[in-house]
């Protein structure tokens, strides 16, 4: 098969442990667009703004890559900073989610522009603001957001130990099951969206602007919220660090996330 597009989830895929691209992945992801033409994509529950530093140390706003922040929620061409699509929560999501993280007493966050709101400023979520670069506000209550004019973000998280984690999807799936896309993206992080919005629904949109078909497409994970995108495409493939669901749908296990996940897949897939 003639591989016209690779998709990469970030952290626990692409990233190593240092949240950074090991200069092997970067080499080849680089040789990778440029000698055979490879769209390639970052597919991260990340905000869009905590994704061009890496696009751009990808070079793929040269060889013009894309990033599918929020899980899906916002798609954007890197050559133009064009965002093609964006679909995400509003004020009633909003309320719903607070709802559920002061019911269960674990912090909830939002994404807007480039600050994280969030209800308690706890070490998980300062962590998830300083590996966004992202600046962090403390809301107190729906009625502070409401003053300040937010009533949209992308997505919302709640954030938590990883016991509080399991018993946060449990409480959101029983109340809003049907209503939002729910999934743990990292053991101290619930990400809840649209449902409408998924990695894998977004790729297939942007599939059909480039006119790739989701056979032609690679697609490598480690987690749950990366379930969508690798049924979705041709080619599934698991890290080596995947968790058991992942490696169970995917085709090829490829080396861990320290040993040049991507390296490896380009190398497999691509005479470079």
């Amino acid at each position: 098969m003639n591989y016209k597009l690779i998709a990469t989830d970030m952290d626990g895929t692409l990233l190593d442990e240092e949240h950074g691209i090991t200069s092997e992945n970067v080499e080849a992801i680089v040789k990778v667009q440029k000698e055979k033409g490879v769209k390639f994509v970052l597919a991260s529950g990340r905000p869009s703004y905590a994704m061009f530093e890496y696009a751009k140390e990808l070079q793929m706003d040269k060889y013009e890559g894309y990033v599918l922040a929020f899980n899906g929620g916002e798609l954007i061409d890197m050559k133009t900073n064009e965002v093609i699509f964006h679909e995400g929560l509003d004020k009633q999501d909003i309320e719903n989610v607070y709802k559920v993280s002061k019911e269960i007493n674990v912090p909830m966050i939002l994404y807007v522009g480039d600050t994280i709101y969030g209800t308690e400023a706890t070490e998980g979520v300062m962590y998830e603001a300083d590996q966004c670069k992202m600046k962090f506000q403390k809301f107190d209550s729906l009625e502070e957001l409401e003053k300040k004019g937010i009533d949209k973000t992308t997505k919302c998280m709640i954030i938590g130990t990883p016991e509080e984690v399991l018993i946060a999807e449990e409480h959101m799936n029983k109340v809003h099951g049907n209503d939002y896309f729910i999934a743990i993206s990292k053991p101290i992080f619930l990400e809840i969206a649209n449902k409408n919005v998924d990695k894998g629904k977004t790729l297939k949109k942007l599939g059909e602007i480039e006119n790739i078909k989701p056979e032609e497409m690679i697609a490598v994970g480690d987690s749950a919220n990366d379930k969508p995108l690798l049924k979705l495409v041709g080619m599934p493939v698991a890290v080596e660090n995947a968790i058991p669901e992942i490696k169970s749908i995917s085709k090829f296990i490829s080396t861990s996330n320290v040993e040049h996940g991507l390296k490896t897949v380009i190398e497999k897939f691509f005479e470079i």
